[in-house]
């Protein structure tokens, strides 16, 4: 059976099988284009239901925690998110890009091993930067604040991790935006894939303010960038990972208003 034809009988095939599960209660979140499923299947429909704007898509009555934990990530290193920063490292060699800006950084093991010796800003709190900046002072570490423009620009931005730390992630996400980058590399834990009733919430991780749902993050992300793929890096760790670029014709947000609090903790 000739390639092209093959194609076709495999999406259609899919189609029945998203159609088959939604009547069965299931529902595969996204169906991405050139055929490609992606997305996690919950057992109940609520599971992947999508809240308001104003809760950043989360569903109605999750309970976000109102302050945050710093997490000293000093001490981590290749144990977590590896793959979120080879698949950056990919989109970085195959789009010649420059420069990379990895917000919340932490310790900086992952982006020190996987873009050594490339154009590199490191973005984190104030306690972790000054250890930074003992443990790699050739290198460029900034405390990260929300408040102000960047003074500088990236082509590339990383936040691994970092988004379910941060009280009000629409600073983190204009302030990414502000970068100017050609293409954002984010990961969070997909709640459903972490389970143990963490669904209403708080998350169980005392560091994390909100976790996001497949459907949910998809939504939010997709509320401010144009995402090009999404999909579960890592199931055993329960990572989902997001390639977006800014829109063109995004409106503008409120930018700068809210403090970073903690950023630093990537797990």
């Amino acid at each position: 059976m000739p390639g092209q034809a093959l194609g076709t009988v495999v999406a259609r095939l899919k189609t029945i099988l998203r159609r088959s599960f939604r009547l069965a209660g299931f529902d595969i979140v996204r169906v991405l284009p050139k055929s490609h499923v992606m997305g996690t299947f919950p057992p109940r429909l609520e599971y992947s239901s999508i809240g308001q704007a104003a809760n950043y898509f989360i569903h109605d009555g999750y309970r976000h925690r109102t302050e945050t934990t710093y997490f000293d990530d000093t001490r981590s290193t290749d144990e977590s998110q590896r793959e979120v920063y080879r698949f950056a490292r990919e989109v970085f060699d195959q789009k010649r890009l420059t420069k990379v800006c990895d917000v919340g950084c932490g310790s900086a093991y992952k982006l020190v091993r996987y873009f050594g010796g490339r154009d590199i800003v490191g973005l984190d709190v104030a306690e972790t930067c000054a250890w930074l900046r003992r443990k790699y002072p050739h290198l460029t570490w900034l405390e990260s604040d929300f408040k102000n423009s960047p003074s500088f620009r990236a082509d590339l931005v990383v936040a691994s991790d970092v988004i379910e730390h941060i009280l009000e992630p629409d600073a983190l996400l204009s302030y990414i935006a502000a970068l100017s980058p050609k293409y954002i590399v984010l990961s969070t834990p997909d709640r459903n894939l972490l389970g143990g009733g963490s669904h209403n919430g708080p998350p169980r991780n005392p560091a994390h303010v909100r976790e996001w749902s497949f459907a949910e993050f998809d939504a939010y992300v997709d509320s401010r960038f144009e995402v090009l793929e999404h999909f579960i890096s890592n199931n055993a760790q329960a990572t989902q990972c997001v390639l977006c670029v800014p829109r063109n014709d995004a409106a503008p947000h409120a930018e700068f208003t809210t403090p970073p609090s903690s950023m630093s903790g990537t797990t």
